[in-house]
Protein backbone atom coordinates (compact mmCIF):
# COMPACT_ATOMS: atom_id res chain seq x y z
CA UNK A 1 0.00 0.00 0.00
CA UNK A 2 1.08 3.44 -0.94
CA UNK A 3 2.28 5.68 1.84
CA UNK A 4 0.48 8.78 -0.19
CA UNK A 5 -2.84 8.24 -1.50
CA UNK A 6 -2.30 9.81 -5.19
CA UNK A 7 -4.20 9.34 -8.11
CA UNK A 8 -1.62 6.95 -10.61
CA UNK A 9 -1.89 10.50 -13.29
CA UNK A 10 -0.45 12.23 -10.40
CA UNK A 11 2.30 9.50 -9.66
CA UNK A 12 3.22 10.66 -13.11
CA UNK A 13 2.96 13.97 -12.56
CA UNK A 14 5.46 13.55 -9.91
CA UNK A 15 7.81 11.13 -11.52
CA UNK A 16 8.33 14.12 -13.97
CA UNK A 17 9.21 16.50 -11.71
CA UNK A 18 11.39 14.57 -10.42
CA UNK A 19 13.24 13.80 -13.71
CA UNK A 20 13.36 17.68 -13.63
CA UNK A 21 14.77 17.92 -10.45
CA UNK A 22 17.66 15.16 -11.41
CA UNK A 23 18.35 16.96 -14.67
CA UNK A 24 18.92 20.34 -12.77
CA UNK A 25 21.13 18.51 -10.19
CA UNK A 26 23.53 17.25 -12.87
CA UNK A 27 23.45 20.51 -14.70
CA UNK A 28 23.85 22.54 -12.19
CA UNK A 29 24.62 21.01 -8.92
CA UNK A 30 28.26 19.89 -7.23
CA UNK A 31 28.18 16.28 -8.50
CA UNK A 32 31.83 15.02 -8.05
CA UNK A 33 33.17 12.46 -10.25
CA UNK A 34 32.22 9.79 -8.24
CA UNK A 35 28.95 10.68 -8.01
CA UNK A 36 28.96 10.82 -11.75
CA UNK A 37 30.61 7.26 -12.31
CA UNK A 38 28.39 5.86 -9.99
CA UNK A 39 25.45 7.19 -11.55
CA UNK A 40 26.80 6.03 -15.07
CA UNK A 41 27.19 2.41 -13.53
CA UNK A 42 23.59 2.09 -12.22
CA UNK A 43 22.21 3.81 -15.49
CA UNK A 44 24.29 0.46 -17.64
CA UNK A 45 23.66 -1.78 -15.08
CA UNK A 46 20.04 -1.16 -12.70
CA UNK A 47 17.82 -3.63 -13.32
CA UNK A 48 20.21 -6.50 -14.85
CA UNK A 49 19.86 -9.53 -12.75
CA UNK A 50 23.68 -10.57 -13.68
CA UNK A 51 24.81 -7.34 -12.01
CA UNK A 52 22.21 -7.42 -9.18
CA UNK A 53 25.89 -8.28 -6.70
CA UNK A 54 27.34 -4.26 -7.86
CA UNK A 55 24.14 -2.94 -7.59
CA UNK A 56 23.94 -3.92 -4.08
CA UNK A 57 27.39 -2.98 -3.19
CA UNK A 58 26.30 0.68 -4.59
CA UNK A 59 22.57 0.58 -2.78
CA UNK A 60 24.21 -0.59 0.44
CA UNK A 61 22.40 -4.19 0.32
CA UNK A 62 25.51 -5.86 0.60
CA UNK A 63 25.74 -4.84 4.41
CA UNK A 64 27.97 -1.86 3.22
CA UNK A 65 27.59 1.70 3.39
CA UNK A 66 26.27 1.89 -0.20
CA UNK A 67 27.30 4.89 -2.65
CA UNK A 68 27.87 7.42 0.66
CA UNK A 69 30.15 4.74 2.27
CA UNK A 70 32.06 4.24 -0.62
CA UNK A 71 35.93 4.94 -1.22
CA UNK A 72 36.96 6.10 -4.41
CA UNK A 73 39.24 3.26 -4.68
CA UNK A 74 36.03 0.78 -4.17
CA UNK A 75 34.19 2.86 -6.99
CA UNK A 76 37.02 2.55 -9.67
CA UNK A 77 36.98 -1.34 -8.30
CA UNK A 78 32.83 -1.32 -9.63
CA UNK A 79 33.15 0.63 -12.75
CA UNK A 80 35.95 -1.91 -13.53
CA UNK A 81 33.77 -5.05 -12.73
CA UNK A 82 30.80 -3.49 -14.67
CA UNK A 83 33.59 -2.90 -17.73
CA UNK A 84 35.16 -6.29 -17.56
CA UNK A 85 31.16 -7.62 -17.90
CA UNK A 86 30.11 -5.15 -20.65
CA UNK A 87 32.74 -4.26 -22.53
CA UNK A 88 33.34 -7.07 -25.08
CA UNK A 89 34.93 -7.32 -28.49
CA UNK A 90 32.43 -8.48 -30.92
CA UNK A 91 33.63 -10.09 -34.21
CA UNK A 92 32.08 -8.01 -37.51
CA UNK A 93 31.02 -11.59 -38.76
CA UNK A 94 29.13 -12.33 -35.43
CA UNK A 95 27.04 -8.60 -35.45
CA UNK A 96 23.97 -9.74 -37.49
CA UNK A 97 21.30 -7.63 -35.59
CA UNK A 98 19.19 -5.51 -37.78
CA UNK A 99 17.97 -3.92 -34.56
CA UNK A 100 21.24 -3.28 -32.85
CA UNK A 101 23.11 -0.16 -33.96
CA UNK A 102 26.60 -0.32 -35.25
CA UNK A 103 28.30 1.59 -31.97
CA UNK A 104 26.21 -0.83 -30.31
CA UNK A 105 28.77 -3.60 -31.19
CA UNK A 106 31.97 -1.07 -31.10
CA UNK A 107 31.47 -0.21 -27.47
CA UNK A 108 34.61 -2.18 -26.49
CA UNK A 109 36.47 -1.13 -28.85
CA UNK A 110 36.06 2.51 -28.29
CA UNK A 111 36.42 1.68 -24.57
CA UNK A 112 39.69 -0.42 -25.45
CA UNK A 113 40.66 2.86 -27.41
CA UNK A 114 40.26 4.89 -24.30
CA UNK A 115 42.01 2.96 -21.72
CA UNK A 116 45.03 2.52 -23.88
CA UNK A 117 44.25 -1.58 -24.10
CA UNK A 118 46.58 -2.23 -27.47
CA UNK A 119 49.31 -1.65 -24.86
CA UNK A 120 48.29 -4.81 -23.51
CA UNK A 121 47.72 -6.86 -26.17
CA UNK A 122 50.28 -9.95 -26.63
CA UNK A 123 50.58 -11.41 -29.85
CA UNK A 124 48.47 -12.22 -32.44
CA UNK A 125 51.33 -14.88 -33.69
CA UNK A 126 49.94 -17.38 -31.71
CA UNK A 127 48.57 -21.04 -33.34
CA UNK A 128 45.01 -20.38 -32.39
CA UNK A 129 45.25 -17.09 -34.70
CA UNK A 130 47.60 -18.10 -37.35
CA UNK A 131 44.99 -21.90 -37.74
CA UNK A 132 42.71 -18.95 -39.61
CA UNK A 133 44.57 -17.60 -41.83
CA UNK A 134 45.05 -19.42 -45.46
CA UNK A 135 48.55 -20.68 -47.03
CA UNK A 136 48.80 -18.19 -48.81
CA UNK A 137 48.68 -15.31 -46.34
CA UNK A 138 51.17 -17.38 -43.95
CA UNK A 139 53.31 -17.34 -46.76
CA UNK A 140 52.84 -13.66 -47.18
CA UNK A 141 53.51 -12.98 -43.28
CA UNK A 142 56.31 -15.40 -42.65
CA UNK A 143 58.57 -13.20 -45.20
CA UNK A 144 56.89 -9.66 -45.06
CA UNK A 145 56.68 -10.10 -40.62
CA UNK A 146 58.71 -13.05 -39.43
CA UNK A 147 61.37 -12.56 -42.15
CA UNK A 148 61.45 -16.27 -42.80
CA UNK A 149 63.10 -16.35 -46.78
CA UNK A 150 61.06 -17.85 -49.21
CA UNK A 151 63.01 -20.88 -49.56
CA UNK A 152 62.81 -21.94 -46.50
CA UNK A 153 58.61 -21.79 -46.31
CA UNK A 154 57.70 -22.63 -49.89
CA UNK A 155 57.88 -26.35 -49.42
CA UNK A 156 56.27 -27.02 -46.04
CA UNK A 157 52.83 -27.77 -45.13
CA UNK A 158 50.49 -25.13 -43.69
CA UNK A 159 49.95 -26.81 -40.33
CA UNK A 160 53.75 -27.56 -40.01
CA UNK A 161 54.27 -23.60 -40.97
CA UNK A 162 52.09 -22.57 -38.65
CA UNK A 163 53.59 -23.53 -35.45
CA UNK A 164 57.10 -23.14 -36.94
CA UNK A 165 55.74 -19.28 -37.07
CA UNK A 166 53.81 -19.59 -33.67
CA UNK A 167 57.42 -20.96 -32.26
CA UNK A 168 59.30 -18.27 -33.12
CA UNK A 169 56.92 -15.83 -31.08
CA UNK A 170 57.20 -12.95 -33.41
CA UNK A 171 55.04 -9.40 -32.20
CA UNK A 172 52.42 -9.58 -34.80
CA UNK A 173 49.82 -6.69 -33.89
CA UNK A 174 47.64 -6.72 -37.48
CA UNK A 175 44.72 -4.16 -36.18
CA UNK A 176 43.83 -2.12 -33.37
CA UNK A 177 41.08 -1.16 -30.74
CA UNK A 178 40.62 1.99 -33.00
CA UNK A 179 40.76 0.16 -36.02
CA UNK A 180 39.57 -3.49 -35.38
CA UNK A 181 36.34 -3.03 -37.88
CA UNK A 182 37.25 -1.17 -40.27
CA UNK A 183 40.32 -3.79 -40.72
CA UNK A 184 38.24 -6.68 -40.22
CA UNK A 185 35.03 -5.62 -42.06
Amino acid sequence: MSKISITKAGQSVLADKMTSALHLALNEGIVTTGQLMLSLIVALIGGSYADRDLMDKITGKDGGGGFRGLEQVEIEDIAIAVLERKALIIAPAKRTSATVNEEAYRKGEIIGTIVGADHFVRSFGTLDVLEHLSRNALLNLAENVWGIPDEAVLDRKAADLRRHMAAQQVMWRPTSFATFTEDLS
